[in-house]
């Protein structure tokens, strides 16, 4: 037969046994996951990167103009990155730190432009008439298209980055 002889300190180590394993929220706090800047802003920047994408294929068949055309990319990259940039700055609960949401957009922004200059390739593959035209360059040949996509990734790029100190510098105003 078992003995269960429980004195005072062995019921203290028993009720306590779990603390350290985080099983009991004891200080009653809201316990989130931590948002990780470099896989959020990647994930940000594909799910971006293809909206707008689709938002150019849909523009170059309904208006055909590409300077709208351009016009309607950075409106749809400004959304994205002010969506992605108020989703981290409720994460850290309204803790604005400059540095980490500079951070956030230059990945995002990297990852828009890589993922525009992969659909300006598969676009040339698949329908040749979609891809994504450069304001110098007709995509006819080869290379032409790796002209066009880099032109397309560095003014995707450069464009980004300027959004993103601008929201940037707009939420700063408002703390």
């Amino acid at each position: 037969m078992m003995q269960t002889n429980k004195n005072s300190r062995t019921f203290d180590i028993e009720q306590n046994q779990y603390k350290h394993l985080r099983t009991i929220n004891t200080d009653n706090k809201l316990i989130t996951k931590k948002f990780s800047i470099t896989n959020e802003a990647v994930l940000f920047g594909i799910l971006g990167g293809a909206g707008i994408a689709m938002f150019l294929i849909m523009g170059q068949l309904m208006v055909g103009s590409p300077i709208a055309l351009k016009c309607l990319k950075f409106i749809a990259l400004f959304g994205v990155l002010r969506y992605g940039i108020d989703a981290l700055d409720t994460d850290k609960q309204n803790n604005y730190n400059f540095m980490s949401s500079l951070q956030f957009g230059l990945f995002v922004t990297i990852a828009i432009a890589g993922t525009l200059a992969i659909f300006n390739v598969i676009l040339f593959w698949v329908f040749p008439d979609l891809a994504f035209d450069s304001f110098s360059t007709q995509i006819d040949s080869i290379r032409n298209l790796v002209l066009a996509s880099r032109i397309f990734f560095i003014e995707t790029l450069v464009f980004g980055v300027t959004i993103t100190l601008i929201i940037l510098q707009g939420l700063k105003t408002n703390l």
